[in-house]
Formats: C-alpha cells, sequence, structure tokens
C-alpha cells in the first residue's frame, strides 16, 4: 500500500464499520481529501482485498494486525 492508502486503511480500522458518506467527511476533516480522492483510495485498497465497500458500508477483510504480519512475511522473503 501507497502511505495515503496506509492512512485510509488506518482510519477504516479505526471506525469499522462505517458508513462511506461518513468515510469521506472523516477523510476531509482529517486529511483535507475531496469526496473524489477518497472514493479513489478507497477504490485501490478494495482492489488489493484489504477492505470492501458494500451498500455504502466500509469493513475491512483484513485486520490491522492480519496486514502487519504479512508486511513482515514479505519483507523476511524479499530480503532472507
Amino acid at each position: 500500500m501507497t502511505e495515503f492508502e496506509k492512512k485510509l486503511a488506518e482510519l477504516i480500522w479505526e471506525h469499522e464499520p462505517i458508513g462511506s458518506g461518513e468515510l469521506v467527511k472523516l477523510c476531509e476533516a482529517r486529511f483535507q481529501w475531496k469526496k473524489s480522492t477518497t472514493y479513489t483510495m478507497l477504490k485501490r485498497i478494495c482492489s488489493q482485498g484489504i477492505c470492501k465497500n458494500e451498500n455504502a458500508c466500509v469493513t475491512s477483510l483484513v485486520s490491522r494486525e492480519e496486514y502487519g504480519r504479512q508486511q513482515g512475511e514479505a519483507f523476511l522473503q524479499e530480503h532472507y
């Protein structure tokens, strides 16, 4: 994930389940993102299988802990 995608994922993990409209408001307040930016970033992390946006409700498919574990394993595989 990019730095901005990770920021969005962290926000979702912190507030899930969250309505997509509420997520847009939070992103505007916290990151000064426009609605289109939030939805673009959300689409990216959904396509990576990290979250889903179903019926305007955003939830994670991978927990914060599981994501961290996967990143640690990927790092070890790349470097060892």
